[in-house]
């Protein structure tokens, strides 16, 4: 649901950016076509977030399974079957109708997609970690935009806190929310 309500507040942010300035110069006028054009525009990204959302939930049943494993040289986290399963089915269709609607673009993201199911993050990568006691999570984030995030239970929190903390380098920036 974050992720969403980010999505709709850039999509939002969006729509004011393109008629701010003709807000602030005052040559903000509506008639009905621009009006329509507007509604139309704002109904339809409406539609598709409210698509997603019930995509999400109706296909994942807003679950996501992963299994993590830590040892001296990393942070592996792996689809587990079902989930694997799920999720090779929905690339595939990506990219068949990528394929079908000549657009490289959908069929490159459902080969990027399927390649990339498994995630590896190297401790000598990490850069920051940031430790949600509350939510029980832990995100590592290196260069480039890589990222992972670990969920733990309630339990086992406080162990693989521990590890994590321990395995960091020194120049890792460790910050608590």
């Amino acid at each position: 649901m974050k992720v969403l309500g980010i999505a709709t507040f850039i999509a939002v942010s969006i729509l004011l950016l393109i008629t701010l300035p003709s807000i602030l110069t005052g040559d903000f006028h509506s008639n009905n076509i621009n009006a329509q054009d507007m509604k139309y525009a704002s109904i339809m990204i409406g539609l598709t977030f409210l698509l997603t959302v019930l995509f999400i939930f109706v296909y994942y049943g807003n679950k996501y399974m992963l299994s993590y494993s830590m040892d001296s040289k990393g942070v592996r986290t792996t689809n587990r079957t079902e989930q694997r399963g799920k999720n090779s089915k929905l690339n595939f269709l990506l990219v068949i109708i990528g394929l079908l609607t000549k657009n490289p673009t959908a069929a490159g993201t459902g080969f990027l997609a399927n390649s990339h199911q498994d995630q590896d993050i190297k401790w000598k990568n990490v850069r920051k970690a940031t430790f949600y006691p509350g939510n029980s999570t832990i995100t590592l984030s290196s260069g480039c935009g890589e990222k992972s995030i670990v969920f733990c239970t309630k339990d086992n929190y406080g162990e693989v806190s521990r590890i994590i903390r321990s395995m960091c380098s020194a120049s890792c920036q460790i910050r608590v929310k």
